[in-house]
């Protein structure tokens, strides 16, 4: 095949030339180093999203903990209007604290999935840490390119419906397992979210995202980066930070 300019397409020729599995490891062993890159027992951040929504961008910055997959804290911290805001999750559930309310509304189910902060990012997705061996199942695809790197192409299928989404393609530099691109599928087929990683750091012995953009399919003309310009994994969460009182303090 071609492109309208008549030159072949990269990614099918690189698919046609290189075999599926040519690079010595099976879909669950490539989704096993993906994990040990990205996932972490425990985290401590600072970070910042760029929200650009129809041209208009705005910046937001927010510092943060994790344990696990079921324990996360975030604060805002800039601009003056969003400080003191956080969220609490606790499982399959969230809390969200607002200041100017004094109160925390618990979000859980579907509300998980809506925009954290008016960016593309859902909830789920800001804090999320779960291993995807734990909620898919993975087949090789063939392989293309992505961010100027050959990579390797990953189907995965989510192996309960309570999964935030149904499938994911993901685009995996085996020179040091990174997923280069991620596409984020309903159950319908339907093209939900696409991230790329922009950049990563050697940290704490894994090639850690330190840099990545969302785009919301659903959406026209926006795209969320968030950067994390301070982080540690695998560090000792100070005591009471997951919980209830510390989010309403």
């Amino acid at each position: 095949m071609k492109d309208e300019g008549g030159r072949i397409k990269t990614g099918l020729l690189l698919a046609l030339l290189v075999p599926v599995g040519a690079f010595g490891l099976t879909a669950d062993e490539i989704v096993a180093r993906l994990d040990e890159n990205t996932v972490a027992g425990s985290m401590r951040y600072e970070a910042k999203m760029t929200i650009s929504l129809g041209g208009q961008v705005r910046t937001k910055e927010f510092r943060g903990w994790g344990e696990g997959a079921d324990k996360a804290y975030i604060e805002f911290t800039a601009p003056a209007r969003d400080r003191d805001t956080r969220f609490l999750k606790l499982g399959d559930e969230m809390w969200m604290w607002l200041p100017e309310v004094g109160k925390s509304t618990k979000l859980a189910g579907h509300m998980l999935r809506q925009s954290l902060m008016g960016s593309d990012f859902s909830y789920s997705d800001a804090a999320g840490n779960a291993r995807l061996r734990d909620d898919y199942s993975a087949e090789l695809a063939g392989t293309d390119t992505a961010g100027g790197k050959t990579t390797v192409v990953l189907e995965l299928t989510a192996l309960r419906p309570d999964v935030d989404y149904a499938r994911q393609r993901a685009w995996v530099d085996t020179a040091g397992f990174i997923p280069r691109r991620v596409e984020y599928y309903a159950a319908s087929g339907k093209l939900l979210k696409e991230m790329r990683v922009e950049d990563f750091r050697r940290i704490a012995g894994r090639n850690f995202p330190t840099r990545v953009r969302m785009v919301n399919r659903l959406r026209s003309d926006t795209w969320t980066e968030m950067e994390f310009t301070e982080i540690e994994l695998d560090v000792t969460v100070p005591p009471g930070v997951f919980d209830k009182s510390y989010l309403e303090r």
